[in-house]
């Protein structure tokens, strides 16, 4: 059964000239370990970061974590005011007003089980990869997926699930962020031991990718998101934005565990 996180983060003042009666809408994914739901709440540095910018500005949010098809979804027709965290693309910014600071740079990576290293720039057409519904991964592998680089390419709902099929060999490869993907396998050692070290991130990166947080164009936010551009800036100049990325990367090993049963 699919499990849908409703987490909601009210953040009490008004600055917004608009000031609507009800707090802003974001959707985002279960992306960990930057976007995790713990006991029914949002943790990770990716919500950390939204929250304290948000804060700044005075103004109330509500955090919903969706699958990713169904985030964009809501974005393109108007019906959320954020999502985060996106990466930039030209079909995406027909109807998303992008954030001009950078929320994050993910290195985009691909991982194996032990063994020889996988050459799959020369050996795409005969290895199956799994990703993550809807996720971009940056321009080279979208376009790589996109044409038709790999024999086959598997969709989930979760980086947990490519994992688990990369791990139980249904697939060759799964690509993810390399953060993500090193949090997900020390969990997945503690978890289950020596099974886990057959998997092994390959190196170097794939591509390293900025990605942001962007505004529904139906909704007409650039003057919030504009505001929010500054507010994050001043979090980077005065060290809370390095503050918060290391107080949650402390922390997310050790709550991950609600986040993929």
């Amino acid at each position: 059964m699919q499990v849908r996180y409703w987490v909601v983060i009210l953040i009490t003042g008004c600055w917004w000239p608009l000031c609507k009666a009800e707090p802003l809408q974001l959707v985002t994914l279960q992306y960990p370990p930057y976007i995790y739901a713990q006991n029914g709440q949002p943790q990770g540095v990716a919500v950390d970061l939204v929250e304290q910018a948000f804060a700044d500005l005075g103004v109330a949010i509500e955090i919903r974590i969706l699958p990713w098809a169904r985030a964009i979804s809501l974005i393109e027709h108007g019906q959320s005011d954020a999502i985060f965290t996106a990466f930039k693309t030209p079909e995406r910014e027909r109807f998303a007003d992008y954030s001009r600071e950078v929320l994050f740079t993910q290195s985009i990576s691909l991982v194996q089980r032990a063994g020889p290293p996988i050459d799959w720039r020369q050996q795409g057409k005969t290895l199956s990869v799994c990703r993550v519904n809807d996720v971009s991964y940056g321009a080279t592998m979208d376009q790589l997926m996109q044409q038709q680089h790999f024999a086959q390419v598997y969709s989930s709902n979760s980086a947990y699930q490519c994992m688990q099929m990369l791990r139980s060999a249904r697939v060759d490869l799964w690509v993810n962020n390399e953060y993500g993907a090193r949090v997900l396998l020390q969990h997945g050692k503690l978890q289950h031991g020596k099974l886990q070290q057959r998997l092994h991130i390959q190196q170097p990166a794939v591509q390293s990718t900025p990605s942001y947080i962007a505004f529904s164009k139906k909704r007409q936010l650039t003057d919030i998101r504009d505001r929010f551009d500054q507010a994050l800036a001043a979090m980077k100049r005065d060290g809370r934005y390095q503050s918060l990325v290391d107080k949650a990367a402390r922390a997310a090993g050790q709550q991950l565990n609600d986040t993929v049963h």
